[in-house]
């Protein structure tokens, strides 16, 4: 019977989300001080606006402090005017409406552009919603007001990175280590798909492995600063990534090939380095041999290299490839706003369904009506890889939950001041501490924490019970908005993913000519391509968030994501070799033509494959037949669209 009960509670921790515990403690310090302090200064209707500014610390908890302190300080201030600007249009309809659609729309841009990690732009338009659906107050009253919200988020501004003072590269230290975690798997995987007969599928092992890769290398950008060599510590995660990479290749190429087998030992090799980084330290061995950069280093059975400077050496050397080259904040909204961004869509959607959610809340008879477009944004922003239907799915079971707990335990304990400050200081906290992935839960314990703030602050109001009903009603009201919004703009345009697939591709081609040109990578045409890449990677994430229903665009897209990589790493990776000028220009052309055709439909479309002249051969460098096979598996990529499988053959490269 105990052990029966053992293996039940086992299973329930199993399935319970992983707790932060360290955002869980730092957001219920700041939320806890800023609400208790300014309650018993000035009473807990200006705590309220003090705890509103902490929904600040919703934001930025993955990113690296030298990024996450300037932008997320740029957001604090956001949230500041956001909330000053509700507060003066607070009683006009159309200048309510006109302020929170200018105030959604921006934010969502402007929160993409940051690259922010948090739920978008949801809690920007939910202070801005709550202070314009408040009655109207004067000049004195709205800076009063907002200089609580300050307060609030300066403490947690404090409080987000307080981690510096204590482990200072913990952020990229977990990106790189959850990326060594993933492709330890995926080598796994490999390993079991060529055991079995037939050889099984990789493809979600092999996604899940490179957009962690993708990720660690995006943190160790974020970390950069111009005309600033990089911290010893950070130097040495960007040659850990190097290797990884290396091994990343290696096993993908493995993946491809057939009777290639990858050594077991790299797996537990990636488990234990992946321990070691998490903790701040560094593997102090290499399953291959050091100092070789070849395309596909050689699988070493058993062997493991004692650790030497000479990974770091050839890291200082490389630094920074193949990281992109620094962009301006203007050349970031450009980007933002270009033809291959899915970032315009995505605001006209929020922005839309924000504006009409304005006026119904004003027009119907709604005990809170903010809520109706803060519930319009909700369907639409925060929660990572999800559907608009899946967000709303969630946020509803979450509300539905949330609003029984708190209607029943209304009805036998009315919390006082300090006793609301308590509860919600906790249940903020805990939900802070759960994974982004967690929507369902998360939005539970929200919104008893919104309703005790919000029947906090109106005293006398109609009471806890009350509020809770009309707040599902109100929320209710604003997700179908946001799905009907979803419907009426659909998903990203076709020509916008087409655009990203044939910028990656028109960006490569240089890239690829100048290392067979000369040997060797050239820094800026490889800067460039890594960029369109990353700009394809942000695509091909986004394209199934913000579809209604799965229309298999990113399956169609990753095929081409993975082959632009593989060619780009092959040029960084590969190490010098004879220059061959002849097969330089043929390349260039080869995947000129490719990126034009890619610019006419989505990969595998009948559009795309009759844009392709006929005959169109591949190139077949002389010196390194590993291009040719790169090349040929990126025109498969656009033309056949199949993930690939291990053990398949190599795709055909000529017509």
């Amino acid at each position: 019977m105990i052990t029966a009960v053992t293996r039940t509670a086992h299973r329930w921790r199993a399935a319970l989300p992983a707790l932060d515990r360290g955002h869980a403690v730092r957001s219920a310090l700041a939320f806890g001080l800023c609400f208790g302090v300014v309650t018993a200064v000035a009473g807990i209707p200006y705590g309220v606006f003090a705890a509103i500014g902490c929904y600040v610390d919703a934001y930025g908890a993955r990113d690296p402090y030298p990024r996450r302190g300037p932008v997320l300080a740029l957001l604090s201030v956001g949230f500041v005017l956001a909330f000053a600007a509700g507060s003066l249009a607070a009683g006009d309809v159309w200048a309510m409406t006109a302020v929170l659609t200018v105030v959604a729309v921006t934010a969502t841009l402007v929160v993409r552009t940051l690259r922010l990690s948090g739920p978008g732009s949801y809690f920007v338009v939910l202070v801005t919603a709550l202070a314009a659906f408040l009655p109207p107050v004067g000049l004195a009253e709205t800076a009063a007001r907002a200089g609580c919200v300050a307060i609030g988020v300066t403490v947690s501004w404090l409080s987000a990175m307080s981690g510096r003072l204590v482990r200072p590269y913990e952020p990229e230290e977990r990106t790189v280590s959850a990326a060594f975690r993933s492709v330890g798997a995926f080598v796994d995987a490999t390993r079991r798909a060529a055991e079995a007969h037939p050889p099984t599928g990789l493809t979600a092992a092999q996604r899940s492995a490179y957009t962690a890769v993708h990720g660690a290398w995006t943190a160790l950008d974020d970390t950069r600063r111009p005309r600033a060599a990089p911290a010893p510590r950070r130097l040495v995660l960007y040659a850990l990534m190097v290797r990884l990479d290396i091994m990343l290749d290696a096993v993908q190429s493995a993946a491809e090939r057939r009777g290639e087998q990858v050594p077991a030992v790299w797996g537990s090799w990636l488990r234990d380095a992946a321990a070691a980084v998490s903790t701040g330290r560094t593997p102090d061995s290499w399953p291959v041999a050091v100092g070789a950069w070849p395309a596909v280093p050689p699988l070493v059975a058993d062997g493991r290299a004692p650790a030497s400077p000479a990974p770091l050496e050839s890291a200082r050397g490389l630094w920074p490839v193949p990281l992109p080259p620094r962009k301006s904040l203007g050349a970031e909204l450009r980007l933002l706003l270009s033809s291959a961004s899915p970032a315009p869509t995505i605001a006209l959607r929020v922005g839309l369904s924000v504006m009409v959610g304005t006026i119904l809340g004003w027009a119907l008879p709604l005990l809170h009506p903010a809520w109706v477009a803060v519930g319009a944004a909700a369907a639409l922003q925060g929660g990572p890889g999800q559907q608009p239907s899946q967000r709303a799915g969630s946020r509803f079971v979450g509300t539905v939950a949330g609003v029984a707990i708190t209607a029943l335990v209304a009805q036998v304990y009315r919390p006082g001041v300090w006793a609301t400050v308590v509860l919600a200081t906790v249940v903020h906290a805990v939900s802070r501490g759960l994974p982004p992935t967690s929507l369902l839960a998360r939005t539970l314990l929200n919104t008893p924490v919104a309703l005790m703030l919000v029947n906090a602050a109106f005293i006398g109001g109609p009471g806890l019970g009350t509020l809770a009903a009309y707040r599902l009603l109100d929320l209710t009201l604003g997700l179908c908005l946001g799905m009907g919004a979803a419907l009426l703009v659909r998903g990203v345009p076709v020509r916008h993913v087409c655009a990203a697939v044939s910028g990656a591709v028109a960006a490569t081609g240089p890239a690829v000519a100048e290392r067979l040109r000369t040997g060797s990578a050239g820094a800026g045409s490889e800067g460039t391509a890594w960029q369109r890449a990353a700009d394809l990677w942000t695509m091909h994430a986004s394209v199934p968030a913000e579809e209604i229903r799965s229309t298999g665009t990113a399956d169609r897209l990753w095929p081409a994501v993975l082959a632009v990589r593989r060619l780009l790493s092959w040029n960084v990776l590969g190490g010098p070799t004879t220059p061959a000028p002849d097969d330089g220009a043929r390349a260039e052309a080869f995947l000129r033509v490719l990126a034009g055709a890619a610019g006419t439909g989505l990969p595998g479309s009948p559009g795309l494959r009759s844009a392709l002249p006929r005959p169109l051969r591949t190139p077949e460098p002389a010196h390194d037949p590993e291009v040719h096979r790169r090349l040929a598996a990126l025109r498969s990529a656009l033309e056949r669209p199949v993930p690939p499988v291990a053990g398949a053959a190599p795709p055909d490269g000529t017509d």
